[in-house]
């Protein structure tokens, strides 16, 4: 007995349904980021020993998205605005909630926190004014090294009494503080040079 031939359309669902999970994927890792960084408030605030290692592993899975959902989205050619703006806005949001909150219980100085968010307003800004003269600056290596020595160094804070972080952990948010201060000047002085209009 001879199968009827399967229609057109579902022949190209399947391709299809795979396209459209490929193109969403990323948008939500960075929702998943956003959306963590709420949780992440409430169990600091709670400060509860018995939740450290809850708390830790879900930054930590956020941190890693920060990393896949641009990998896959340029590797599946899905890069798209809305995907570049959850992205950012998710990092943003993510390190600026636990710096603030780790501020309060006495893990990082406030100045420290201050320095590493008004970086992320400042770079941001010039960022947006290049791309509104039709200039993309694109992130630099710095950058790059800023996120990954931020995130490990906020992930070894969550993982100690959050009243007394041990040394190397101190040394770890000086060295992400400095990275920040470098990067910012590189992001800075590129501004400059690829002359966009103020």
């Amino acid at each position: 007995m001879t199968a009827s031939p399967q229609p057109d359309g579902a022949k190209s669902s399947v391709p299809v349904r795979s396209r459209r999970a490929q193109r969403e994927l990323p948008n939500w890792l960075s929702v998943y980021r956003l959306l963590s960084s709420p949780v992440l408030a409430v169990l600091l605030l709670i400060d509860a020993e018995g939740l450290r290692f809850l708390t830790a592993t879900i930054f930590a899975l956020a941190a890693i998205t920060d990393y896949l959902d641009g990998y896959l989205a340029r590797r599946w050619q899905v890069v798209s605005t809305l995907g570049v703006f959850i992205d950012l806005a998710a990092d943003k949001i993510l390190v600026s909630t636990v710096l603030i909150v780790l501020v309060g219980t006495g893990a990082v100085p406030s100045w420290m926190a201050a320095v590493i968010v008004a970086r992320e307003f400042v770079i941001s800004g010039l960022r947006s004014q290049a791309a509104a003269s039709g200039i993309v600056i694109s992130a630099s290596q710095l950058g790059k090294w800023k996120t990954a020595v931020t995130l490990v160094a906020l992930l070894a804070a969550l993982l100690y009494p959050l009243h007394s972080p041990p040394v190397w952990v101190q040394i770890g948010l000086w060295l992400a503080t400095v990275i920040t201060v470098v990067s910012a000047i590189d992001y800075i002085v590129r501004f400059w040079q690829v002359g966009v209009k103020t």
